[in-house]
């Protein structure tokens, strides 16, 4: 019966300075909360210039794209409604209508545009059109 006594008071004593022992350590940090949620927003596209509403008729019912679609080699993008074409756009070009003035529309493109090595040979400007990426 001693035996057991001095077993159990050993283990007693122990757990005893296991407590005081784990007492005496730093606690680790607590991990910081989380960073508040970040809304990224893109910036606005820029407007590439104005095109004839015509040759360019909407790709959804809503009109937030519009599809260039001429019979000739390309779409005459002006600097103002009417003004000198600065570029032209091949057909299937998707464009985003910014501003409406009369038939004109301010587009921005929907699409990274890239040079065809060609020339409009109605306005004798550059030909674009959507880089394709593999």
């Amino acid at each position: 019966m001693r035996s057991a006594s001095f077993i159990s008071g050993c283990v007693v004593l122990f757990l005893a300075s296991m407590a005081a022992y784990a007492a005496d350590e730093e606690l680790p940090p607590e991990a910081p909360p989380p960073p508040p949620s970040i809304r990224v927003t893109p910036p606005p596209v820029p407007p590439l210039g104005w095109v004839y509403n015509y040759y360019a008729p909407c790709a959804d019912p809503q009109c937030r794209t519009l599809v260039v679609n001429v019979d000739a080699a390309g779409l005459n993008v002006r600097t103002a409604p009417n003004g000198y074409p600065v570029m032209a756009l091949v057909n299937g070009t998707p464009l985003i209508p910014l501003q409406r003035q009369g038939d004109w529309l301010l587009v921005a493109p929907a699409c990274d545009l890239t040079p065809t090595w060609a020339w409009s040979w109605n306005a004798g400007v550059p030909l674009n059109r959507c880089w394709v990426y593999f």
